[in-house]
């Protein structure tokens, strides 16, 4: 094919998306023969396009400025490739880089566009081999499919359309597409349907209106297009279809071409959608068709981007039908996929601002009604206020009083409507004057007795009601002098304290506006700020009441600064940090930063992420500890707020209990939000998630999801992050880029990304953006006729593509049943159902079927069942009316026992009753309900977690004298069992949980059982005056742990694991608080409490099947306390040092009766060559060990026994054999050995003073001898290699339960080597050992660079080196035998043992301390080293006589090791 040289226009065209939200956007250029493409050039705004194009069409409309423009095209060379060939990529910059061209020419027929842009003018130059003829008649040639593509779940082909060649038979007219179910786009397929059959997406017809100016360029096909006329719509579609079959077909081999693909593109969905013609001929084909399907086993290649733009709703049109259907029907419809890195939140509809006063609330409601609307509410208000306020300018007398007292009333509805319909009258002025003469001391004083109180109280009720207006009414009172005003009323004489209460929640309501907690901390000149005044108050001597509200204020003042303290802390780090690509600095300015397009924000913050930390360096570790800390203490702080930061009602005492009363009295929430709201804390989050140097550390990380997961546990919080909607975008996008980069390098570690959070975080608000779209659809279309409004299908399916991934099944479960959510689906429901629009249009509503499908999955994942109170008896309703949609029946299951129920205390006997009944069927479909009753259970029976400063409600004790009088530990028990019977057989076969939903249901069953036996026990055995000898509690929880815990397929537990592991533990560990101390104890008292018993289960199950070793291990392990000393920020106290050890010591006294058992599992697991249970026992023995001193000598005598008994078992006349299984318990010993509590025994038996260990000494003598006379034997090197790893251990001074500077009586350092070295004469044979080790020509590398670091450690201190020099007399080659070795073989690789050699020869040479790292083994220390030796030998005078230098140091006896574990 001869191809023209000349360059010419071959496309021009602009392709718009005027969606609000910022989105990625898939554009095709189809052209009728294949073209050669030079150039393709994307038209700035405002720059004219080509001179013969009339005006309105002649200039660029290119937005945003900035943004990444990939390309792909359909390689003609290659007509039977799957997917598109990547062409490049336009980093588009309007003022610098407009034109892409290709490395060489490109011979093609389409081209895709992709990128994050709104409008796009674009023209591509290059040249085709004959003259275009562009007719309108026929039909232009099928699409090439879009890119990249994405294999699909299921293929199914039918072979009528396998046949390319047919396609000239329908001359012109598309074939008619396969029947795919009802024509409604898009339908909601449930959950569990594994017959979804994917459809590729219908491409928007030509643009007819362009035709007379089309002549020299080919016409574009966007899936978003506007203008194209509906009746247009979905011309081509038979065509794509055709194709898009045919390929697949022609390829069945080649489905992995897309693998290269898939790595550019990180999306992990796909988009379908219905077509909408020949509506009857389908019908009457679908059973035929469907029958001569068949699943070859392929899955079908379909673009994962094919009009991602149909997703949004805006433009989305949905055909109309009149189609009947069934609900068998629906099952068919493809699956749309969900990309949730493809959306963003939009502004907050339907809700209001959670950080908004009422007042700010009601004026913004009235003005979005517009001032003409009726507000007869509103009206009256103002008119009682205008009155009010001009009737008693000047009296002052009783009526005053009681027009005061009235307007806090009438002020967030009148004064709103007042503020906007009548500007000129300025009713606050007098408002703030009246409140101000109401808290004058001196006014009230005028005022008859009683009447003065009142008017004192109305004046601080009228400030709490004018800071609801936020700043404009605070500013007013603040300018007023409000806060000095409320102070003179609280230092004031004889003032009761119900009246400081009310002048302290006027206090409290200034400063909870942000202008006001500024005022209340500023310190004027010769003036104490508030905090000041306050603090200065509290101290006075006054009521616990008055000192209540107070510290209430004072809290809310912390947390204000703390967050000054961040942001400026944020700040310093943007300026900091300024060289990095500017992404940082503006996230915390909302007016800048937030407006930046969002594949910018994404390219920086790739930039930043690879650039190097050390050049972040000059950012401090205190500055980045302290960030941690403050964040630590914000989450600690509203984590804590509903019980310290609000202001007690003037009625009530702060106590310690209480078995009355309403819950906790106001939200602080809204306060703290406004706070952070004004601080920019999202933004500063941000910050830290895009900055290297704080992205990077997992401290920071932790921090800062612990304060995100907390806000989003809450409606408000997720309204907060809805509300801050541009800042929630950027800080998801920081969150998932830290949690992609992870992934891709493969990484596990303990930062946000662990479980999925940032993913989590999305999903949530993306499912409450979209219950706000469904409340404001019913505030719009109320008596709308039209069933299946396409907006609300449109947000109705985002949410059921949400619920496809089990993240996202989670976020929709939580946001559902947080407050009245549920509430958008029941309302749907109520409006579709049978009684409202009668039985046939019910059935075919896919809005319907579509609520059906999305409350059964709230009910059957959303643990919080509190939600169900108020919905289950609608829920029940709607289920008994429609008897035939599966998906009610199968809710009507599961809201089984909350017919006619109430969430009271009362209603646990009939729970437990129900959970009786249908116990057999657990985990089958008909006992679906039991987990509904168990959640209810939780709900009802189990206290929430305790939260520092929470009143302890005396009714959960009530509730859990309930559960035991109506057999709930029983039934509980007999609930864990069943569920072990179910497990164990799927589990021995390695099989997963089954679905989500079984999994699901499995993890929810077992949490909300072990939440209500934990309850139970606690308050049964925490007093020590019951016993609970029923053993099949840690039966059942040890064969759970086994199924659960054991061997997570992930490789580690995920959260829902974790928490279940951590409730196992927590209800064995209730056993160890049933002993009962005023008991004596003796052996028999101990064998038989129910610590013991429960320890005797525990350990006898980790060997009674192979299976449960590992997880019986790990139950021991997590059982056992951590081994000594504790890891704590903070100093400890006396008192808890005290229990620390104590409990230390009961454990050991429990587990001295289980001594056998103990031995039993050391001897079974020591020879084991399996890596996992290897780790987990020598855990164990360290934790054994470091309880007490019986335990340690314990486990060290059987490890020293074995090593025995295998030594041994050679016959004496033969040379011993060492074997495999001597080199593991050698392992084992060595391992041991280098923990204190384990040396210290070994230290005690070797030493053989006690009668009976003689043979540990003996044994010890055989080790070294095998240390002189290494062998040639691989397992003899072994062997030799671990005994020097231990001498190193038992010569190791700092390996000690007491250290010098360990506590404020000092011990001596001879006394601290007494109690951590060998006695003197086994220092003085590991000493000769050490030495003939280095004379050995055969010794290896590793066992002379142990015993040179040995020697180092004994040289440190007079009594070491005694024996050394002692030694070296008998040896006195050894040094220079190892010198001649190291010179001789040097190398790189004997570099380390070259330079250890050096350093202890100068340490010996020298006693001042080194400052030459003994890890440094570059050549030029070494040299240094060997420079500064020989100067040393050079210099060194006359050696002294032998007598002055054989002082031998006397070592004092060394203390028992009872008293060394007491004293540690």
């Amino acid at each position: 094919m001869a191809v023209d040289s000349a360059m010419e226009l071959l496309f021009l065209d602009t392709f718009k998306h005027p969606n609000a939200e910022q989105s990625s956007h898939i554009d095709v250029v189809r052209f009728p023969c294949v073209v050669y493409i030079n150039e393709v050039r994307v038209i700035p705004p405002g720059v004219r396009a080509h001179s013969s194009l009339p005006d309105n069409r002649a200039y660029g409309e290119t937005s945003p400025h900035t943004f990444q423009l990939d390309l792909f095209f359909n390689n003609v060379s290659k007509p039977s490739a799957p997917v598109f060939d990547r062409l490049g990529s336009l980093e588009y910059d309007e003022n610098t880089s407009i034109i892409f061209r290709p490395n060489s020419k490109v011979n093609t027929d389409g081209l895709v566009l992709r990128g994050w842009y709104n409008c796009l003018t674009l023209a591509i130059y290059g040249s085709v081999d004959r003259v275009i003829s562009h007719d309108r008649d026929s039909p232009p040639p099928p699409p090439p499919p879009p890119p990249p593509p994405q294999p699909q779940s299921s293929l199914k082909r039918n072979p009528k359309h396998a046949d390319g060649e047919k396609e000239d038979q329908f001359n012109g007219s598309p074939p008619r597409p396969q029947p795919r179910g009802p024509r409604t786009p898009p339908g909601p397929p449930p959950p569990d349907d594994d017959e979804d059959d994917p459809m590729p997406l219908p491409v928007s017809g030509d643009k007819e209106e362009d035709a007379p100016h089309r002549e020299d360029y080919f016409e574009p096909i966007s899936p978003d297009r506007n203008s194209v006329p509906q009746e247009g719509q979905y011309s081509d579609e038979g065509e794509v279809e055709e194709e898009q079959q045919e390929e697949g077909d022609d390829d069945e081999d080649d489905v992995d071409g897309e693998d290269e693909e898939d790595e550019e593109e990180d999306d992990r969905h796909t988009v379908d959608s219905i077509p909408d013609e020949e509506e009857e001929e389908e019908e009457e084909e679908g059973e035929e068709d469907e029958e001569g399907e068949g699943d070859d086993g392929y899955e079908q290649i379909s673009s994962d981007e094919d009009g991602i733009a149909d997703l949004e709703r805006e433009t989305f049109k949905y055909p109309n039908f009149d189609v009947e259907y069934t609900a068998e029907d629906l099952a068919s419809v493809p699956p749309m996929t969900y990309d949730p890195y493809d959306r963003e939140l939009v502004p907050l509809l339907y809700f209001s601002c959670p950080y908004k006063t009422t007042f700010e609330v009601e004026i913004s409601r009235i003005k979005d009604q517009g001032p003409d609307k009726e507000n007869s509410g509103a009206i009256e208000a103002s008119v009682k206020l205008t009155e009010l306020l001009d009737l008693y300018r000047e009296d002052r007398g009783a009526k005053w009083v009681t027009a005061l007292e009235e307007i806090p009333s009438l002020i967030i509805k009148g004064l709103s409507y007042l503020q906007l319909k009548n500007t000129k009258q300025d009713s606050l002025v007098q408002l703030v004057d009246w409140t101000m003469q109401a808290l004058n001391l001196q006014v009230a004083l005028r005022q008859p007795i009683a009447l003065n109180v009142r008017q004192l109280k109305a004046g601080t009720k009228l400030v709490s009601s004018l800071a609801e207006c936020g700043t404009q009414g605070v500013v007013g009172l603040l300018q007023a002098g409000v806060i000095n005003g409320l102070f003179e009323l609280l230092f004031a004489d004889h003032v009761s304290s119900s009246l400081k209460l009310n002048a302290f929640k006027a206090l409290d309501s200034v400063v909870s506006i942000t202008e006001g907690m500024e005022a209340f901390l500023r310190v004027r000149q010769n003036e104490k700020s508030g905090y000041q005044k306050l603090l200065e108050l509290i101290l006075l001597d006054q009521t616990v009441r008055v000192v209540t509200a107070g510290s209430a204020i004072l809290q809310k003042c912390h947390f204000y600064e703390i967050l000054s303290e961040i942001k400026r802390l944020g700040d310093h780090l943007a300026e900091k940090t300024s060289s990095v690509p500017n992404h940082s600095e503006p996230d915390h300015d909302t007016d800048t930063g937030l407006e930046r397009t969002n594949p910018e924000y994404e390219n920086e913050v790739e930039a930043s992420m690879e650039m190097d930390l050390l050049e972040s360096s000059n950012i401090s570790e205190g500055e980045i500890e302290k960030l941690i800390n403050l964040l630590e203490e914000v989450f600690h702080l509203m984590e804590t707020a509903p019980h310290t930061m609000i202001q007690p009602p003037v009625k009530s005492f702060p106590t310690m209990a209480r078995i009355t009363g309403p819950p906790e009295r106001d939200d602080p929430y809204p306060v703290l939000f406004r706070y952070l709201h004004s601080h920019h804390f999202l933004e500063l989050v941000t910050l830290l998630l895009s900055i290297p140097v704080t992205s990077a550390h997992p401290g920071v990380l932790q921090a800062t999801k612990d304060v995100l997961k907390f806000l989003a546990q809450s409606q408000k919080g997720l309204l907060f992050f809805m509300s801050e909607y541009e800042a929630t975008n950027l800080l998801i996008r920081a969150l998932c880029h830290l949690y992609d980069q992870d992934e891709e390098e493969g990484l596990q570690s303990d930062g946000v990304i662990d479980d999925a959070f940032a993913l989590w975080l999305q999903d949530s608000t993306q499912t409450l953006q979209c219950i706000t779209e469904l409340f404001s659809h019913f505030q719009r279309c109320t008596a709308s006729e039209e069933t299946d409004h396409s907006d609300l299908l449109g947000t109705l399916h985002n949410l059921y593509l949400i619920t496809f991934n089990p993240v996202g099944r989670s976020a929709v479960g939580h946001v559902f049943s947080l407050e009245k959510n549920l509430q958008s689906l029941i309302t749907l429901m109520e409006y579709y159902s049978k009684e409202a629009l009668g039985d046939s249009k019910s059935k075919k509503s896919v809005a319907y079927n579509y609520a059906c499908i999305l409350i059964l999955v709230v009910v059957q994942s959303s643990s919080d069942v509190q939600m169900l109170e108020q919905h289950a008896p609608s829920l029940l309703k709607l289920c008994k009316a429609d008897e035939n949609n599966a998906k009610l029946q199968e809710l009507g299951k599961w809201l089984e026992p909350l017919k006619n129920l109430r969430f009271e205390i009362n209603c646990i006997p009939n729970l437990i009753e129900y959970v009786k009944q249908n116990i057999d069927n657990l985990m089958t479909p008909e006992g679906v309900g039991l987990t509904t009753a168990l959640r209810v259970l939780c709900n009802v029976a189990c206290p929430p977690p305790p939260v520092e400063g929470q009143q302890k409600d005396l009714k959960w004790n009530l509730a859990v004298i309930q559960l035991f009088s109506a057999e709930g530990m029983d039934t509980f028990i007999r609930v864990l069992q069943k569920l072990n019977s179910i497990l164990t057989q799927p589990w021995r076969l390695h099989v997963n949980m089954g679905t989500t939903l079984h999994r699901v249901t499995t993890i929810s069953m077992a949490r909300c059982t072990l939440t209500l036996l934990k309850t139970m026990l606690t308050e049964l055995l925490r007093g020590g005056s019951f016993e609970f000898k029923d053993m099949r509690v840690p039966s059942a929880l040890v064969t759970l742990h086994m199924l659960l815990c054991s061997i997570p397929l992930s490789g580690r537990l995920d959260s829902d694991e974790h928490k279940i592991q951590n409730d196992i533990i927590d209800i064995l560990l209730t056993f160890t608080q049933g002993v009962n101390e005023k008991l004596t104890i003796s052996e028999e008292t101990l064998a038989n409490n129910t610590w013991s018993l429960m320890l005797k289960e525990v350990l006898s199950s980790i060997l009674k099947v192979p299976e449960g070793f590992f997880s019986g291990l790990i139950l021991l392990s997590e059982l056992l306390p951590l081994p000594l000393p504790m890891q704590t920020t903070q100093v400890i106290e006396p008192h808890d040092i005290s229990v620390a050890l104590n409990t230390r010591k009961l454990w050991s006294m429990h587990l001295h009766v289980q001594a056998k058992l103990l031995q039993e599992i050391v001897r079974s697991f020591s020879g084991t060559t399996c890596q996992p249970i290897q780790h987990m026992l020598r855990r164990i023995c360290v934790q054994l060990c470091d309880l007490a001193s019986p335990t340690a000598l314990l486990i060290m005598r059987t490890v020293l026994d074995l090593i025995v008994e295998d030594l041994q078992s050679t016959s004496e006349d033969k040379e011993k054999q060492y074997s495999s299984q001597t080199t593991r318990l050698l392992a084992l010993l060595d391992a041991l050995a280098s923990h204190k509590a384990c040396k210290l025994a070994i230290l005690h038996l070797i030493n053989g003073t006690v009668k009976g260990d003689e043979k540990y000494a003996e044994i010890f003598q055989d080790l070294i001898a095998l240390v002189r006379s290494p062998g040639d034997s691989v397992v003899r090197q072994q062997c030799v290699e671990y005994i020097t790893s231990i001498l190193q251990s038992l010569c190791d001074q700092d390996i000690a339960l007491i250290l010098p500077n360990s506590s404020e009586g000092s011990i001596s350092e001879l006394e601290q080597l007494s109690n951590s070295l060998p006695n003197k004469e086994l220092m003085a044979a590991i000493c000769d050992c050490l030495l003939a080790m280095l004379a050995n020509s055969e010794s290896s590398y590793n066992c002379l660079l142990t015993c040179v670091r040995t020697m180092m450690f004994l040289a440190e201190h007079d009594y070491g080196l005694f024996h050394l020099k002692s030694s070296l007399r008998k040896n006195s080659n050894a040094l220079h035998s190892l010198l001649k070795r190291v010179v001789s073989t040097f190398s790189k690789d004997t570099g380390e043992l070259a330079s250890s050699f050096l350093e202890f020869m100068r340490q010996i040479l020298n006693s001042d301390t080194m400052e030459h790292s003994k890890d440094d083994d570059n050549l030029d220390s070494l040299l240094d080293n060997v420079v500064g030796l020989k100067q040393m030998l050079e210099s060194s005078g006359d050696p002294l006589p032998l007598g002055d230098q054989d002082i031998e140091p006397v070592l004092s006896a060394p203390e028992s090791l009872q008293n060394l574990f007491n004293n540690r």
